[in-house]
């Protein structure tokens, strides 16, 4: 059964509040949620969330932490948390998680058909970027998940991993170990695939991947597919195994109707050990470097300012906006930069620089005849990967299908029912850059994507939003397609710049503020170890050398993963799926 919202299942809820207040047991709300129809993965998910059991503790209720830890991870996100629970299931090591945001006990979080309501609760915090001049000039706002599973909690749940090209490409520039050869071991141990095992997928693993099944297809997404391969693009059945070009359904990071955040997946379970602590609302204002060392991390406990100290390392993943901005706070970045707010410089490295995300084209829309169903998963089940050109190495533009209007607000849609095709640009070459606005924490940065400032993207996204018009004008929309929205009859291509400089949005996927090498480019070395600083490591979606071609979420976790392997020694041979076992 899929949960479509909370009003749908009021019993359910007013059960989950009981749990929360802690009138039952786990095993009894599950117990009872299962008579109610609620999903084993949803209802494993909340309980997991608001019991007792394995909870995170935020700085408002509990005391600060007591003694040095081995390992002090920053962030629980989406590589953070899986960082964090590798570190405490395949070691007797101490580690402590600061997360700056909340837990993850809401029930948009955990409900996939609501993960656009996700966004808008205390579960995000938004950030704005500067003014884009090939974006009609617009600002573009940016939320990222401020919550026990980072963005993880907050996204759309597409899992794909990436070209494997992506990661053959970080090694060629000098990453040794991050290869598609390498990596693929690690995509495979970490998920339980519902589709079954084979040379590319795993089962086994904490985290649950499933693909939507054929009654659970949204009818505007089997019309994307059937529309697609009637234009002559490859049908794709897996874009997480051979090839990722083509059109298909993609997997989801959703199990049985519940969310599957990295939280949920590795973190929780991992909380039954005793050397694993997890505090919330402890949001961090810098590492501690003495004599070129990390030492430990400064950080707010109830709004106090507190020093834990590390006795191995630090890892940084508080993802690609938060980690750089920690770092240049802590005198680690661009020294003229520092030097010019005040900040004093303990390594010139180019932190910040780089910055990469996916443009998304959120414009081309149709009114439907009439009203749309409601997705039964996240709305976005189906995908077109595509090269512009067959003698580039990997897809270079994206089309997919949503079962909503969906548009910048450039445009106002009035139609009391629709649905669009968007588009995207997967490899972008343009890169921007975030810089502290000033030397105070409490101070947004400032980001500058630079959407668009290449010509080869703005060729690509051009193609992209073409291929989304065909689509959406092929004859398998013809029975739910009113009329053509946006956009509209385009016949100069100065018509077309202003379109496409209006639809112009985020994929939410910045990367690439720490950036993985070997070159005078890199903040950290192919071990994640931050150039020129000892015990101090970055973890998350800013090292990657080139954002990946798909969705950043999957490749994120991965980072978690092999980072924990590097800290700890693992070798690939030793690789194996987080398991909560008893406390050392």
């Amino acid at each position: 059964m899929v949960l479509r919202s909370d009003a749908a299942h009021p019993s359910f809820w007013s059960l989950a509040a009981v749990l929360r207040r802690g009138g039952i047991d786990r095993r009894t709300f599950l117990r009872q949620a299962a008579a109610l129809g609620i999903g084993a993965g949803l209802a494993g998910a909340l309980a997991s969330a608001w019991s007792s059991e394995g909870h995170a503790a935020s700085t408002t209720e509990t005391a600060p932490p007591t003694g040095d830890f081995d390992y002090v991870v920053v962030g629980a996100g989406s590589a953070g948390a899986v960082c964090a629970a590798r570190l405490a299931t395949s070691s007797e090591a101490r580690v402590l998680v600061l997360e700056a945001g909340c837990s993850d006990d809401l029930p948009e979080i955990h409900d996939p058909t609501r993960w656009l309501a996700a966004i808008g609760t205390r579960a995000a915090k938004v950030f704005t970027t500067v003014p884009q001049a090939h974006t009609a000039g617009r600002r573009h706002v940016w939320p990222r998940g401020n919550v026990l599973g980072g963005s993880s909690s907050v996204n759309a749940m597409i899992f794909a991993r990436g070209h494997r090209s992506d990661f053959d490409a970080w090694a060629y520039a000098g990453c040794t170990g991050w290869s598609y050869a390498d990596v693929l071991p690690i995509f495979r141990a970490m998920e339980d695939y519902s589709g079954g095992a084979d040379a590319f997928r795993g089962t086994g693993g904490p985290l649950h991947v499933s693909r939507p099944t054929p009654d659970q297809r949204h009818e505007g997404a089997v019309a994307f597919v059937e529309a697609g391969r009637a234009l002559g693009f490859p049908g794709n059945d897996d874009f997480n195994g051979a090839e990722l070009d083509g059109i298909g359904f993609v997997d989801l990071s959703i199990s049985d109707a519940g969310r599957q955040s990295s939280a949920v997946a590795f973190l929780k379970p991992a909380m039954a050990r005793a050397n694993l602590t997890v505090l919330t609302d402890a949001p961090v204002l810098d590492v501690v470097v003495e004599g070129g060392r990390c030492t430990g991390v400064r950080y707010l406990h109830a709004g106090v300012p507190r020093t834990v100290r590390a006795a191995i390392e630090v890892i940084v993943a508080a993802g690609a906006l938060d980690t750089p901005r920690i770092l240049m706070l802590s005198g680690i970045g661009p020294a003229a930069d520092l030097v010019r707010l005040g900040i004093e410089v303990a390594a010139d490295l180019p932190v910040g620089l780089g910055l990469q995300d996916h443009v998304l084209g959120a414009g081309v829309n149709y009114e439907a005849r009439g009203p749309v169903p409601p997705s039964k998963t996240n709305s976005s089940e189906a995908y077109l990967w595509h090269r512009t050109d067959s003698r580039l190495l990997g897809p270079d533009v994206v089309t997919l299908h949503v079962s909503i209007p969906y548009a910048t607000d450039a445009f106002a849609l009035n139609h009391a029912h629709g649905y669009a095709i968007l588009s995207g640009v997967s490899r972008p070459v343009s890169r921007g850059s975030l810089r502290l606005a000033s030397s105070d924490p409490r101070d947004a940065p400032l980001i500058d994507p630079a959407y668009l400032t290449e010509e080869a993207d703005r060729r690509a996204f051009r193609t992209a939003t073409e291929i989304a018009c065909e689509i959406g004008a092929a004859a398998a929309f013809d029975r739910f397609r009113a009329r053509e929205v946006l956009p509209g009859d385009l016949r100069s291509h100065r018509e077309w710049d202003d379109f496409l400089a209006k639809s112009a949005s985020t994929f939410f996927h910045p990367t690439s503020t720490c950036r993985m090498g070997t070159g005078p480019e890199a903040v950290v070395d192919p071990e994640l170890r931050v150039r020129g600083i000892e015990g101090l490591r970055v973890a998350d979606a800013s090292i990657m050398p080139q954002v990946v071609t798909t969705n950043t979420n999957p490749a994120s976790l991965m980072i978690g993963w092999r980072a924990a392997d590097l800290v700890l020694g693992i070798g690939s041979a030793e690789r194996r799926p987080v398991v909560a076992g008893p406390s050392p």
